[in-house]
């Protein structure tokens, strides 16, 4: 059997904070199951226009007319069975270089070109506020929604520290690297963060198995059903 695509997504302008929670997820992935295989790209720099509402997509299999770095990303998405995104609070919701991405993704590949495929990827979500209380679950539950609109499956970590996902805070401070500073100091609030990231990734790889199992026993009975198709394919 192949190994599972697990790709992370950093959402941050900058390679800080959200990228320091990515890779440690990343590195419990590569841990919480035999045969994972990384990749993860950051959005800082890339361009990425918003969706215009064209339609172009709807009668082109799903291909944006837009050329930028959708394009490239958008097939990082569909070849993964397992999704990290890693993003700071922004007006209490996600970055918009990441909402730019996640909505033409569902233009192109979600709820409107392919109404009724059934993807079945896991999805995970982190993220970091500047404050203790600074809208971190209401970014999370974004992700959560987009997890179900795409037809797949959101998921939790361990218990209190991550219940939709990971959430932590920056200290109040605007320091790039103020999370993993904190961290190397053992400031516990820095090390409930990073573990609930990293249960995050455990988990995600965990799930994404036991749904992969899952579609092998039941194969005969799911090919019946066209939704299941582009999820079976990639049991092959």
């Amino acid at each position: 059997m192949k190994p599972l695509q697990v790709l992370g997504i950093c959402g941050s302008p900058r390679k800080g904070n959200s990228l320091f929670l990515l890779e440690r997820a990343l590195q419990a992935a590569r841990k919480g199951a035999t045969g994972v295989e990384v990749d993860s790209v950051s959005l800082g720099g890339r361009k990425l226009a918003a969706c215009n509402s064209c339609f172009w997509c709807v009668t082109h299999k799903g291909e944006c007319k837009v050329q930028d770095d959708f394009q490239e990303l958008r097939a990082k998405w569909l070849q993964s069975q397992v999704i990290l995104y890693s993003f700071p609070v922004y007006h209490m919701g996600i970055p918009g270089q990441l909402k730019c991405f996640i909505d033409r993704l569902g233009q192109s590949g979600g709820y409107i070109y392919e109404t009724r495929v059934r993807r079945l990827k896991v999805i995970g979500a982190i993220t970091q506020g500047k404050h203790l209380y600074g809208g971190q679950d209401v970014a999370l539950s974004f992700i959560v929604q987009h997890a179900v609109l795409m037809r797949c499956l959101p998921v939790s970590g361990e218990g209190g520290i991550s219940y939709i996902g990971a959430g932590g805070w920056a200290f109040d401070l605007r320091e790039i690297h103020a999370m993993r500073n904190h961290y190397k100091s053992k400031d516990p609030y820095a090390k409930i963060t990073v573990e609930a990231a990293e249960s995050i990734g455990r988990r995600a790889v965990e799930l994404a198995e036991i749904i992969r199992s899952g579609g092998i026993a039941q194969k005969e009975k799911l090919a019946k059903d066209p939704a299941y198709l582009p999820f079976l394919k990639e049991l092959e």
